[in-house]
Order: C-alpha cells, then structure tokens, then sequence
C-alpha cells in the first residue's frame, strides 16, 4: 500500500532512533504527551506516522517521502477522526472526505440556512462517530477510510521507500521539480 509521510530527515540515510523530543511536535505537550500514551498502548515508539492521501505540510528543506507499506512492517492503524480528537486538534474535527460529504449534504437539503444544517449534519456525524472512550478505540484492526493513519515500523523491514522529494521553493508553490528517487 502507497503511504507519504513528511519529515525532517531523510528515511533513506537517517540510522538513529526516533525521539520524540526532537520531533514534529517537540514544541506541542499535548500532541507529544498524546504520542507518548500511544506509544505505550502499542508497545512500540519506533514508528513513523503514514497517510494514505496526499501530505500538506510544504516547510522548505523537509521531506516528502512515498513509501510502499508491507502489512508485516505496520504496527498500528490509527483512528483520524478519534486521534485527532484525543490530540485536540479541534472539537469539530471531522476527516476531510467526511466533512466533504456533510456539506454537500447541507447544500443539498432544502433549507434556507445552510450554516445551521450543517452544523447540525456535523453534531450528529460527531454523536454517531466519535466514542465516549477515546483512547479505547484509537487504534483499529484494519483500515475502513481514507483518513486512516498506519504507525510503520522504523527501519522498515518488509516495507520500500519509492520516492523521496526534499520541499523546495518551487515545490513548496506546487510545482513538482527536483525529485529524487531511491
């Protein structure tokens, strides 16, 4: 399976182990506490975090990595919508293809006050999706949705690093020269 991950290194030459206090969210205590207390939960810190889609983060001099996942290398699925929640990154967080569903919902439904249906479109998907018991059900047995994020085991065993681009000033403008690959 295709995963991207963004970092600060290389994965292709990088040949020390991952700390979080040197990592992405160094400076965040509760995303870095959060990692901490999931960490724990899986029995593994040696991990990189993969999405399925596309990555946004565009910091000049980072990494882009695409990478071909074995299921023997990943350690965990996480939950988006429930990471994201525990992380607290928002208390109306939905995944994008989920929100992108809820407005065309709102826009679609007849009423007058498109802002009112959809955050009652939005109250109800977070009721219905969102567990009173978050850390329970942040990891899951398989992948269901595109927002669904894979802890891969670092340095990969099974696993394939396809492409690697280092963030430019031309990329970081979404122009894709100077790529490199393995």
């Amino acid at each position: 399976m295709r995963v991207r991950t963004f970092r600060g290194y290389d994965l292709r030459t990088f040949n020390g182990r991952i700390e979080l206090a040197r990592g992405t969210y160094k400076d965040d205590s509760k995303v870095s506490s959060a990692q901490r207390r999931l960490y724990d939960l899986i029995g593994e810190d040696q991990v990189v975090w993969c999405v399925q889609g596309q990555l946004l983060g565009e910091e000049i001099g980072r990494y882009h990595h695409e990478i071909d996942s074995d299921s023997r290398d990943i350690v965990a699925v996480v939950d988006a919508l429930v990471w994201c929640h525990i992380a607290q990154y928002g208390p109306r967080y939905i995944p994008p293809e989920d929100r992108r569903d809820l407005r065309f919902q709102a826009a679609t439904s007849g009423v007058d006050d498109r802002d009112a249906a959809l955050r009652k479109a939005e109250d109800d998907y977070l009721a219905a999706n969102l567990p009173a018991d978050l850390w329970a059900a942040v990891t899951k047995q398989g992948i269901t949705k595109k927002s669904d994020q894979l802890l891969v085991k670092f340095p990969f065993e099974f696993s394939t690093i396809l492409n690697v681009e280092v963030v430019s000033e031309e990329t970081a403008k979404g122009e894709r020269r100077g790529r490199t690959t393995k």
